[in-house]
């Protein structure tokens, strides 16, 4: 059972880290810059890769705990009502007929709207998580290989966004509620 949570913790934190890299790859290909709301729900996914990532981490010493199971359902869960927020708040200001939404859509949905998806399949998925702890036994396991993985890969995604963000409001506190300019580049 233990490794049946890790192989689940991997495959949330990887799922987590594509949706943040579909967002990466729009803002760059269709030159779509993210606005205060895409920045929140992309902090919010980050904090959702989190909890899996904890998990992982935790279980370093060969031991999967129902403590770190628990906690890493916690900040999931926590996470992904963040996201919830910021992603409905943003499905809500586009939902009127005719509004033409922000940005792009990819497969007929925004990516407001998918991060919607992603985030309450994260919620369920740390729920399922939680309830199936009272099966987990707690006894040494071999160490799983692809936590330094998906770390480092998280790791390179956060330190990525911190960059963009920073290209993208420049000098400036703020971010641009309609961006259209990296800022920091402005001649």
């Amino acid at each position: 059972m233990a490794r049946l949570y890790l192989l689940a913790a991997t495959a949330n934190a990887w799922a987590l880290m594509l949706v943040l890299l579909a967002a990466f790859g729009a803002q760059f290909a269709y030159g779509e810059l993210p606005c205060p709301l895409c920045v929140t729900q992309r902090i919010a996914l980050m904090l959702c890769a989190l909890g899996p990532v904890y998990l992982l981490i935790g279980q370093r010493d060969g031991e999967v705990a129902v403590r770190d199971v628990a906690t890493a359902g916690g900040i999931g869960i926590l996470s992904g009502l963040l996201g919830v927020a910021a992603s409905s708040r943003q499905v809500l200001l586009h939902i009127l007929p005719n509004d033409p939404g922000f940005g792009g859509p990819i497969l007929g949905l925004h990516l407001y709207t998918w991060c919607l998806i992603a985030f309450l399949a994260h919620i369920a998925a740390n729920a399922v998580m939680l309830v199936g702890t009272p099966w987990l036994s707690e006894r040494r396991i071999e160490p799983w290989r692809y936590t330094g993985m998906t770390a480092a890969a998280l790791a390179v995604i956060v330190a990525a966004n911190i960059l963009s963000v920073v290209a993208e409001a420049g000098p400036n506190w703020m971010l641009p509620e309609n961006p259209v300019r990296y800022l920091l580049f402005k001649p």
